[in-house]
């Protein structure tokens, strides 16, 4: 029987056979609107933070601050891949069951960090692991999510340390 359950960005199937996993930003707006009014007046606010600071740069030609801003992000963002691809992380959507060797599962802090499960996999001899980043502690449903998503696991018959 296939078992699902939500994550920061969408869902997590396990239909046996397979670990799938789906991702959007779409998906995440969603995780935030479900978890209550709070989440995503604040994800909305950050957006629209942003869009103002991008138009009042552009209205202004201050060029310098908008290319700063976008250089400091693709940095972070450029960082945070190299340091996941050399620690041996993949992005891999779909993970066979039986190439699983076992799940980590961080509880995360509410506030600090974010409750995920590491999902560590033999592929052409080669040990992966792959992050499944699972939804807001300060979300209604957090912390059930979190225990659904280890049930889940152990009902496939996946080691969850």
């Amino acid at each position: 029987m296939p078992s699902t359950f939500r994550t920061k960005r969408g869902r997590c199937h396990l239909d046996g056979d397979w670990l799938r996993l789906e991702s959007s930003l779409r998906g995440q707006w969603r995780r935030y609107r479900e978890g209550g009014r709070l989440p995503a007046l604040l994800m909305a606010g950050t957006v629209f933070g942003v869009v103002v600071i991008l138009v009042e740069a552009l209205l202004t030609g201050d060029v310098r601050r908008l290319l700063l801003m976008a250089g400091v992000v693709v940095a972070l963002v450029a960082v945070a891949r190299l340091s996941n691809y050399v620690r041996g992380f993949t992005a891999a959507e779909e993970i066979p069951v039986d190439a699983i060797s076992h799940v980590t599962a961080k509880q995360g802090t509410k506030g600090l960090t974010r409750p995920r499960f590491v999902v560590t996999y033999e592929v052409s001899g080669e040990t992966k692991r792959r992050y499944v980043m699972m939804p807001s502690l300060w979300l209604s449903y957090g912390a059930d999510e979190f225990r659904r998503a280890k049930a889940a696991f152990r009902d496939a018959g996946i080691a969850v340390e």
